[in-house]
């Protein structure tokens, strides 16, 4: 394993409002993981913990395989801001993914950016402990997106992956957003597989009926975890049915 710094942000000064000033900026972007390990523990580098993990199996062996998300300890990622009482851990998260062998797990898949890092004192964490799982061969990355200030859209995403045989391959996407002054709800849901999308459109309104359009997924290869930069920003292409 090659060794990293144990200090992970650079201390900076916080904003007091959205959007004014700058968050702990990263020291080392990627932890540099060992390409195989006993345990989720054995692939915490130093300066990191192991925040959750599944076991499953992925790739259709038989054995039990692991995904894990690991989370920097830096204090200097610790910081609070004026007028938003709590501390905020803006240390960043990496996601991996490893296969079980006869002697441990090996690497197969990582990600550093896929988990966005919570750096801005008006927004929930991101990450969604229990929608992280492994079903039936797939992987599900829940992430949240929610505003105590300077928005009123919230909308929660799932990212679904299956083992290919060489990558962890994005086949499934959902996000439910709100509109939260207006009550107007928009539930998409992407089959990479079939190629297939659903829109549902709604309100909290009980005398506004919902609408569904179906749209379709213009042909592309599938989005491999490693390839995707940020799960709660990213959003797939397509394209109306006629």
């Amino acid at each position: 394993m090659l060794p990293i710094a144990g200090a992970i942000c650079l201390a900076v000064s916080q904003p007091s409002a959205p959007d004014a000033g700058e968050p702990p900026r990263l020291r080392a972007p990627a932890a540099a993981l060992p390409t195989s390990a006993a345990s989720a523990a054995g692939f915490a580098p130093r300066g990191w913990s192991v925040e959750l993990a599944r076991k499953g199996d992925l790739n259709g062996d038989g054995r039990p395989d692991l995904v894990a998300i690991l989370k920097g300890r830096d204090p200097n990622c610790i910081v609070t801001n004026a007028g938003v009482p709590n501390a905020i851990d803006t240390n960043p998260r990496q996601l991996l993914v490893a296969f079980g062998s006869k002697s441990g797990f090996i690497l197969r898949a990582s990600s550093a950016t896929i988990i966005p890092r919570s750096d801005d004192p008006y927004m929930d964490d991101p990450l969604e402990p229990d929608a992280f799982t492994i079903r039936r061969g797939v992987l599900s990355l829940g992430l949240n997106y929610w505003r105590s200030m300077g928005g009123w859209r919230s909308y929660s995403t799932k990212l679904s992956f299956r083992w290919d045989g060489k990558h962890m391959r994005l086949i499934g996407y959902d996000r439910d957003a709100l509109q939260r002054n207006s009550g107007g709800t928009e539930d998409v849901s992407v089959n990479f597989v079939t190629g297939r999308a659903s829109i549902i459109k709604g309100s909290l309104e009980d005398d506004i009926e919902d609408t569904r359009q179906w749209q379709r997924v213009p042909a592309q290869k599938f989005e491999t975890l490693e390839a995707i930069a940020d799960g709660l920003a990213f959003q797939p292409k397509l394209r109306t049915d006629n």
